[in-house]
């Protein structure tokens, strides 16, 4: 059984990885992040980065190119294997886009894998792949 403790701490964890990217904070996302074993992200479409290096490049590219990000996580499920732990969710996410300044919003099944250290909980992988939608077919 997941001790209600340990998965609100997770879900912190995971919740502070989203505000560093709302606010386009590079050190706060640095933060999030475990230092061994080498992390590892793959964004929709993109390829695997592996080692901080590429993983800090990668979101790197995404802030220069965002000027607002917003993000509501839905159906969050905390797994614990300790020292590990995972959430699996719906990313809920309102960019802007275009010149207007118009927002999109889009849905992603993302995958944030932790593990425990000495100051906490931090991301050792994120995974996240568009959400398909099943066709509705008429009756």
């Amino acid at each position: 059984m997941t001790s209600p403790a340990i998965a609100a701490q997770v879900l912190a964890a995971n919740r502070r990885f989203y505000d560093a990217l709302e606010a386009l904070d590079a050190g706060a996302m640095e933060a999030c992040w475990a230092s061994s074993p080498a992390p590892a992200c793959v964004h929709p479409g993109g390829p695997w980065q592996r080692g901080w290096e590429e993983v800090a490049a990668g979101w790197d590219a995404i802030m220069s190119a965002t000027g607002y990000i917003e993000f509501e996580i839905a159906d969050a499920v905390v797994s614990i294997v300790d020292p590990v732990a995972w959430v699996t969710c719906v990313e809920r996410i309102t960019s802007a886009v275009g010149e207007g300044g118009q927002t999109a919003v889009a849905e992603v099944a993302a995958t944030n894998l932790f593990v425990l250290d000495g100051t906490g909980w931090h991301l050792a992988l994120h995974h996240a792949s568009p959400v398909i939608r099943p066709a509705l077919v008429d009756e």
